[in-house]
């Protein structure tokens, strides 16, 4: 299995899946933050003069995350973001459905908006493993100190 896992055609299509995912959430959130602030603000999470930096600045990171791993840039770094903030909207989910909020999650945007619940917690769930499959299983850059000859360059 850990074969399977370190192979680069698993390893790529986790980053395409995962990079592709996160570019397209991040577009219409990018494109109408004060949509994204209403959905945040729904969750009754974060107190509300935090809700708009956070409407402005999560987007960027996962478009930002997305592209690197499109790219093979950064994959670990791009992976251990992406499953940090995949853990938070898991447990933001989770508290919503807690709470009984019938609430769009805000993952998308308003065009392909879905009601937090269990099918929702699983998909994140999967795109979570398929995170830390990334980083726990890329391949390490080998970069030469100062002054040395990188052999694979």
């Amino acid at each position: 299995m850990d074969t399977l896992l370190r192979h680069s055609a698993v390893r790529w299509i986790s980053r395409l899946v995962l990079g592709v995912i996160f570019v397209v959430a991040s577009i219409e959130k990018i494109s109408a933050p004060d949509i994204f602030a209403a959905n945040i603000q729904a969750y009754h999470i974060l107190p509300l003069p935090c809700i708009n930096i956070v409407a402005l600045i999560v987007p960027w990171i996962e478009l930002i995350c997305g592209i690197a791993l499109l790219m093979g840039v950064r994959v670990t770094a791009a992976a251990g973001l992406v499953s940090s903030m995949l853990v938070v909207f898991i447990a933001a989910i989770l508290m919503a459905m807690a709470k009984n909020l019938n609430i769009d999650c805000g993952c998308f945007g308003s065009t392909n908006a879905t009601p937090v619940g269990w099918p929702k917690v699983m998909e994140d769930v999967g795109m979570l493993l398929l995170g830390l499959h990334l980083y726990f299983y890329s391949e390490p850059k080998n970069i030469a100190a100062p002054g040395e000859v990188n052999p694979k360059i």
